[in-house]
């Protein structure tokens, strides 16, 4: 591998980085501190799981477009709430779908983060 090959590499890992880090940025930033405040209020409060838990919210931002990651935390809420006027939340299943969605950034969160 020549100096040229390692330095493109390095290049595109950076750029992919990058790309990364601003699509997170389209988080709203109480979004962003709320997430990371329950992540380590599940998982404890230490440096490292502050470190871990950003790391966790960027990745959902890669993966999950905002206006489809506040979709499913509404439906989430909403599915906490008693009630029969609730119960669509729990039952339909495009909203389940929605969530879904979610879930799997979060696995693939947990995945790449913890």
């Amino acid at each position: 591998m020549n100096v040229r090959t390692i330095l493109a590499g390095l290049f595109v890992v950076g750029s992919l980085s990058a790309s990364q880090h601003a699509i997170a940025k389209v988080y709203p930033t109480e979004v962003v501190a709320d997430y990371v405040i329950g992540c380590m209020a599940a998982n404890g409060s230490t440096q490292d799981n502050l470190r871990r838990c950003s790391c966790s919210i960027d990745t959902v931002a890669s993966i999950l477009p905002y206006e489809a990651y506040e979709k499913a935390d509404t439906v989430i809420r909403m599915r906490g709430v008693g009630g029969a006027n609730t119960e669509v939340f729990r039952t339909t299943s495009m909203l389940a779908k929605m969530v879904d969605q979610l879930r799997l950034a979060q696995i693939e969160a947990d995945f790449r983060c913890f």
